[in-house]
């Protein structure tokens, strides 16, 4: 049972963000408290939904570097809305939500225009929407956002333990699980980031694919932002500016090919619990900040060597799996001439 539970990244994850709390605990001072576990539960709910922001791209064999800039944009459009105008906090964070998807299809639009990789395309675009938000708010912090925003990053669900931000990661990592095992434009996704051309000849919109992707990555980096929001109770220039490596991390460390055409959504989930956990740690450690920084980067490192591990067994299997028809095959010739 432990060896079928290591072969996959979910199980795999389990088993070391086991190890890693048993040892903060052991080591660490109050790692296992309900204030660290509630604040590990908030961190980690926000890093799983801005992990999927990255996860819908990398399906289709794109990448968005621009995730955390969509974020911002519509945590200071959402605040703006809610401070200046007066709009409501549901109608605010829905008029926001519906931003993200719109600056995310336009970044799928402008690669598909171009042509260009989508690593050049957000890459530019993610520097476009952080100084139009920057010029447009001059700056400045919204913090007098209503109660209806800020509780919901601050109350528990069910424990003291456990933030009520993880309703949110849960329902959208239930909603991609149906997407990419369920519905036709999941598989549409997957075939696209597996094989572009043979998808496109088989008769999918890969155009419609891409740009649908995008609009989610866009969407789902809203709802990131949202949480984050919520969570700090304000609506800061700076957020966002920290979500490129978690983005990447927790799609590839879970799981999924970097190429595109694989993806899994349980080990999204652990890779974000893991990586919280490990940073959670190291706070009950009194370690200084800047190693969190550089035990993530140690984290990606790992994640990316294991994605070219993943593909190469993969292409192993697959060229053993042709040699076996092939010999197959001839075995079945020899027979039928003999």
């Amino acid at each position: 049972m432990l060896g079928r539970l290591t072969q996959s990244n979910a199980g795999g994850l389990v088993l070391l963000t086991a190890v890693s709390w048993f040892v903060y605990q052991a080591v660490g001072e109050g790692f296992l408290s309900s204030f660290n576990l509630f604040t590990l539960s908030q961190l980690a709910a926000q890093t799983a939904v801005i992990g999927f922001a990255q996860l819908v791209v990398i399906a289709i064999g794109r990448l968005n570097l621009a995730v955390g800039a969509v974020g911002l944009s519509v945590v200071m459009f959402t605040g703006w809305l809610v401070e200046t105008v007066g709009v409501s906090p549901g109608l605010a964070v829905l008029a926001g939500l519906v931003l993200g998807a719109a600056m995310g299809a336009f970044m799928g639009w402008v690669e598909l225009r171009t042509g260009l990789h989508s690593f050049i395309v957000t890459l530019a675009i993610q520097s476009v929407y952080i100084g139009i938000v920057l010029i447009v708010s001059n700056g400045v912090s919204v913090t007098t956002l209503p109660s209806g925003i800020t509780d919901f990053g601050s109350k528990w669900l069910f424990v003291p333990e456990l933030s009520l931000l993880v309703v949110p990661a849960v329902a959208i990592a239930a909603a991609l699980l149906y997407l990419f095992r369920r519905s036709s434009f999941g598989w549409k996704m997957l075939a696209v980031g597996a094989n572009e051309p043979a998808a496109e000849l088989s008769g999918v919109r890969v155009s419609r694919v891409v740009i649908g992707s995008f609009a989610l990555s866009g969407l789902l980096a809203g709802v990131a932002g949202v949480m984050e929001m919520s969570r700090v109770a304000a609506a800061l220039p700076s957020m966002g500016t920290d979500w490129l490596l978690p983005a990447f991390i927790v799609p590839i460390l879970g799981g999924a090919f970097l190429t595109g055409g694989f993806v899994s959504i349980s080990g999204a989930v652990m890779a974000a619990i893991f990586l919280e956990s490990i940073a959670a740690g190291l706070v009950s450690l009194n370690v200084a900040t800047y190693w969190q920084a550089f035990a993530e980067a140690i984290v990606l490192l790992v994640a990316v060597v294991a994605d070219q591990a993943r593909r190469r067994r993969r292409q192993r299997i697959k060229t053993g799996g042709v040699l076996r028809a092939e010999v197959r095959r001839a075995e079945h010739d020899e027979r039928a001439y003999a």
